[in-house]
């Protein structure tokens, strides 16, 4: 399986630029995806399990990159099949995407967001423990989290998959170079995000891909009436219950899940036909659950939309071949075996999610909710699809994506409604990305010293509704950058204490993470589980 048997080097005017084809960014995608997936069945499945289900997953994998390489036809969305990156593009990943991950907070090194006083943990238990990991409760250092949690076990649990290459490799070397490792995986996973989009964009762009990472909402417009009318806010808080987060305040918070989901978004949108549309989506529930919630309806859209013929009347659904490309073994196999697999890990610890029930429950009144959902619709995503309609509403997609977001809110799992929060990930994607391309097209247009008024000024408001959608990104990227440089350089902050509040889940450092930590990451009686009792080590 050779991913750079389709890379070669050619000479253009004054530089050398890299051809680079569609079928090589789709292989070193489901690489990317699958073998962490492999090293979690290896590392804690029985040894049988895990070379059953690895060869099937990979097996999967295989076909799947076959079918996408021997089919000659036109791509949809994507009549390139080739596309040259220049050097000065590459320079610019390899100096713009280190300090994207740094402000990201991706392995602790600056600033981080609270979620990663968890996300240290992950990484450091999953290198410090044997697989599976279990934790004996008379390790336990902090007296009050010792007397709290008294005497036993408990296992840990969680969708950690995007972690596994950083903790084989710190069981290796260190906890350090795992770190380092979490930093070098998340930015290949970004690249591979880029090069996807890229060839569905038909050209590589450096714009494209600071507008991707920069892409969000309009949170910054209900923030601002919410400080004016003096109601309590954050800059992406501003609605309690249905919210979508920013690219950026995802890479933040949840890399582990936003990036691998992203690419399987941009692998479904490359996908020539539904014959590895499964697979796809059992990767997704691999990485994330909830998002694969949002990316199951496309999922659908995509092997209708691959099973239509020429008819009469235009292209029409034909039965039979829905019914051949949906009954594939790379459909139907590896997600069986992904779900049951994860399923049974995710619900081993059934107090994980907290609060639930429909939408409503949680407000005093209706018109509330109403408020609520018409804020969400609009400056979520509503104002970006009235940009990109035109251009983009004969496409299923779009509307299947839109569907799927108007529908989530309707109802409500964890205190931070896990269930729209990430469930919004594949679709909202979906639409910045179109958007996102819409900006470009308007950026490279208003370069153009000799276009005429007209498009100059559409060009330009174009450029000025992404700036206001950009507002809360680059504040985010500042705050993060002016404290890390605190940090580092001054005595006036420190920020690794926060990080370190839970340290490990095996030996909490903070009494007041206990609950947490319980809730989220604890399994008890673990070896009642169908997961630990028939399928773990």
């Amino acid at each position: 399986m050779k991913v750079v048997d389709s890379l070669k080097t050619e000479k253009s005017i004054g530089s050398r630029s890299i051809s680079i084809r569609a079928n090589s960014v789709y292989r070193a995608a489901l690489i990317y995806l699958t073998l962490p997936v492999i090293i979690f069945f290896f590392g804690y499945l029985k040894i049988w399990w895990a070379i059953l289900f690895s060869l099937v997953l990979g097996g999967g994998a295989f076909l799947a990159m076959r079918d996408f390489g021997k089919k000659d036809g036109e791509l949809p969305n994507l009549q390139e099949k080739t596309l040259e990156l220049k050097p000065s593009c590459i320079i610019f990943l390899l100096i713009v995407l280190p300090i994207i991950l740094y402000w990201g907070g991706i392995g602790e090194f600056g600033c981080c967001s609270e979620d990663h006083r968890v996300r240290f943990a992950i990484l450091n238990d999953l290198v410090e423990y044997k697989w599976p990991v279990v934790y004996d409760f008379s390790t336990q250092q902090n007296p009050a989290v010792a007397a709290s949690l008294g005497s036993g076990t408990a296992a840990f649990a969680y969708y950690f998959v995007f972690w596994m290459i950083p903790a084989l490799f710190g069981k290796i070397f260190g906890l350090l170079v795992a770190r380092i490792v979490l930093v070098i995986w998340s930015g290949i996973g970004l690249v591979l995000v880029f090069f996807g989009a890229s060839f569905l964009y038909k050209r590589f762009s450096r714009a494209l891909f600071i507008f991707l990472i920069l892409f969000a909402g309009f949170d910054v417009i209900p923030y601002v009436i919410n400080r004016i009318i003096g109601v309590e806010t954050t800059w992406e808080g501003w609605n309690s219950h249905l919210f979508i987060h920013g690219n950026f305040f995802q890479i933040m918070n949840v890399f582990n899940q936003s990036i691998p989901g992203w690419l399987i978004t941009i692998l479904l949108l490359m996908a020539k036909d539904g014959r590895s549309i499964g697979l796809l989506g059992g990767l997704m529930f691999c990485y994330s659950p909830w998002a694969t919630i949002g990316i199951f309806p496309m999922c659908i859209c995509k092997l209708i939309l691959t099973s239509r013929i020429e008819g009469e009347n235009g292209k029409k659904l034909d039965i039979k071949t829905l019914l051949k490309n949906t009954f594939t073994p790379v459909n139907i196999i590896p997600p069986i075996i992904v779900l049951v697999v994860f399923g049974l890990l995710y619900t081993a610890n059934p107090n994980a999610t907290g609060d639930d029930g429909f939408i409503w429950k949680f407000y005093a009144s209706p018109l509330g909710l109403f408020v609520d959902y018409i804020k969400y619709v609009i400056f979520e995503f509503g104002i970006w699809l009235l940009l990109i309609y035109k251009r983009h509403k004969k496409d299923p997609m779009l509307w299947t994506a839109v569907g799927t977001l108007l529908v989530l809110p309707i109802y409500k799992i964890s205190v931070a409604n896990d269930f729209i929060m990430r469930g919004s990930m594949a679709p909202a994607f979906l639409i910045g990305l179109y958007a996102v391309m819409l900006v470009t097209d308007n950026f490279e247009m208003c370069r153009d010293n000799k276009l005429e008024l007209k498009k100059a000024l559409a060009g330009r408001a174009v450029l000025l509704i992404m700036c206001v959608a950009a507002y809360i990104p680059v504040n985010y990227m500042l705050y993060t950058g002016l404290i890390s440089y605190q940090m580092h350089f001054t005595d006036e902050v420190n920020y690794i204490d926060e990080v370190h509040m839970i340290g490990s889940f095996g030996n909490i450092i903070e009494e007041s993470e206990l609950e947490v930590v319980q809730k989220q990451f604890y399994v008890y009686d673990y070896e009642d589980t169908a997961f630990f009792k028939y399928l773990a080590k």
